[in-house]
């Protein structure tokens, strides 16, 4: 996403990357699956990588498209990243009226509107 209308007429935008608007949700249950996808990813990778096995590593994880001279810091954050976009929600601040805008759930492009209950919670 680049730019998104909020309901006041602002248009929030995350071309500028990082921002003060645009941030990302991450549940209880989604922590709790992201670090033990952490974990499980470094850990197989040392296992692996001790045994000269990189190359399965690599395939389990990418396809045959991926390259093949990054360093293990490199493909170890990919996986990660990867993974916490798999469970985290997008949420953007209109930067005007203050409304909360929630991604309804990981890949849709479709966000849940929040208002401040108080106006002085908006950002003016």
């Amino acid at each position: 996403m680049s730019k998104f209308a909020c309901t006041c007429g602002n248009v929030i935008s995350d071309v500028q990357c990082p921002n003060e608007v645009t941030g990302l949700l991450l549940s209880d249950k989604s922590l709790e699956a992201f670090s033990n996808a952490m974990t499980d990813t470094i850990r197989d990778y040392f296992q692996l990588a001790f045994s000269g096995q990189i190359d399965t590593w690599r395939d389990k994880h990418f396809n045959k498209a991926y390259p093949n001279d990054l360093s293990p810091a490199d493909m170890i954050d990919d996986v990660l990243s990867s993974k916490l976009f798999e469970l985290t929600l997008r949420v953007m601040e209109c930067d005007v009226c203050g409304r909360l805008w929630v991604q309804e759930k990981p890949d849709v492009n479709f966000y849940h509107g929040y208002h401040p209950d108080d106006a002085a919670d908006a950002r003016r």
